[in-house]
């Protein structure tokens, strides 16, 4: 090992000395992942450390108070942890580790270990890297990787959860307010992309705002699950070197702690998992909210996808939307502009889509009393959530706010939709019927026009039987 005295500082653990960037906080642990990990630039979420970080004040509060740790490290935790979150993108350098390495997370969670211990220990006036405040001893005391890691996963995910749902609603809202904008504007309804009979604007988006509103019920569904905290389990579910009182401890200074982000006076407060094993050794709770997600994702692809399809055009496509135009289309064709928001849209749910495959492939990897997963499960779970959260504002704000119909265009077409002979169907029998659609298209007039010119309906009993709108409701 070159000594670099100036810029690096030499710590030890186990299995000897490290050497270690003077101006982070981490320790041997932690380099030693740092060094071993070199895979992706995926991270652990902010909120996944911030999960860890509150885990850790409330393991100190609750060991003090079991007489298992002394005031003055149990302060000088607290003290660690609050300096860190209250300031945390000073500190957020410290916490860079790869997402694939142990799967336990065990990597991870000692990182955090480390970054309070020696934070702690400089804030006691002892010097870094002299485990004063010990990372495994007090910071980790009464704890496993095997029980916090997922612990902060179901934290993290619950609270990001939570502000998903008011994105959900931020989307909800400006559907609502185009179905009332759009409201009795009838268009040519499609089934296998061919015309179909006549439907509304507003019922088509209703239709894509009750796709939203089912995916908040997915989501408040899943919270009494995922409140499930396997903290205690330790290292196998059994509890072993922990107090019997210590997971009801932690979690109720969790629930003091996360009620100014969930709003526990509607939604289920954390509490002890009904049985640590399953907790632990299996991830089907992540794996049903990752399906919930993926859901969302789909929702938004065909709700982004049928508009890109209705503001094809100018000339050649549906053209019965006029798209936002938020930036050129093409470095070759003047005045192209294409459906960016959708295609982002597309891509992006895609990506979740395949993240959700790889959470469901990686369920082969929980073996007896421990799912060696976790790191993915927290990557995918969190990433997924950020980019729907960011998706649905977007399409709020540069798609659907934005939307204007066509009217030269609906107005041309609706009439001529040969699917608006359904009604007379009941009149004429179906088989007149097809033969009216079939004449009429070959020699380009409306039905309406057709039934009038061969004395089928009266123009009286035509505008009544084929009224677009009419068409649009039961009977």
């Amino acid at each position: 090992m070159s000594l670099d005295t100036q810029n690096y500082r030499i710590e030890k653990d186990p299995m000897g000395e490290v050497m270690i960037p003077k101006d982070k906080l981490w320790g041997p642990q932690t380099q030693r992942a740092i060094n071993n990990f070199k895979i992706s630039n995926y991270k652990f979420h902010p909120e996944v450390i911030k999960a860890l970080l509150i885990i850790k004040k409330s393991a100190a509060i609750a060991n003090n108070e079991l007489n298992l740790l002394d005031s003055n490290k149990s302060n000088a935790i607290v003290n660690a942890v609050d300096e860190i979150l209250n300031n945390f993108e000073k500190y957020q350098d410290n916490f860079i580790l790869d997402i694939f390495q142990t799967g336990s997370g065990t990597s991870t969670n000692m990182n955090v270990n480390e970054v309070i211990s020696n934070l702690a220990s400089v804030m006691l006036n002892k010097e870094m890297g002299s485990k004063f405040v010990h990372p495994n001893d007090d910071v980790n005391k009464g704890q496993s990787s095997n029980d916090v890691i997922p612990t902060a996963i179901r934290i993290a995910a619950y609270k990001m959860l939570v502000s998903l749902i008011n994105d959900i609603n931020y989307l909800i809202n400006s559907i609502k307010n185009k179905e009332e904008e759009f409201k009795d504007v009838v268009k040519i309804g499609r089934t296998h992309l061919m015309d179909a009979t006549p439907i509304t604007f507003a019922q088509e988006f209703s239709g894509y705002r009750r796709q939203l509103e089912l995916a908040i019920d997915r989501i408040k569904g899943v919270f009494n699950r995922l409140a499930e905290l396997p903290i205690g389990g330790t290292a196998v579910g059994t509890g072993i070197n922990t107090h019997i009182d210590f997971p009801s401890k932690v979690i109720n200074r969790i629930n003091e702690f996360m009620a100014k982000f969930i709003p526990f006076e509607i939604c289920p407060k954390f509490k002890e998992t009904s049985n640590h094993f399953e907790s632990q050794a299996s991830i089907d709770t992540f794996i049903e909210v990752m399906d919930i997600l993926k859901i969302l994702a789909l929702s938004l692809i065909k709700i982004t996808n049928d508009i890109r399809f209705m503001g094809s055009g100018p000339v050649g496509g549906f053209g019965e939307l006029f798209l936002p135009e938020l930036q050129p289309g093409s470095s070759i064709m003047p005045g192209k502009v294409n459906p960016v928001i959708p295609e982002a849209t597309g891509m992006a749910c895609s990506y979740i889509v395949g993240l959700s495959y790889a959470l469901t492939f990686s369920n082969q990897y929980s073996n007896f009393e421990l799912s060696t997963t976790f790191p993915l499960v927290a990557f995918s779970l969190t990433e997924s959530i950020s980019i729907l959260s960011n998706l649905l504002k977007l399409i709020k704000e540069k798609l659907i706010d934005g939307l204007k119909i066509n009217f030269e265009k609906i107005n041309s077409i609706v009439n001529y939709n040969p699917s608006i002979v359904t009604p007379l169907a009941k009149i004429v029998g179906y088989d007149k019927a097809y033969e009216i659609v079939k004449e009429a298209l070959k020699n380009k007039l409306s039905i309406k026009e057709y039934v009038v010119l061969h004395n089928i309906l009266s123009l009286e009993e035509a505008d009544k039987i084929l009224n677009p709108l009419k068409l649009t409701k039961p009977g």
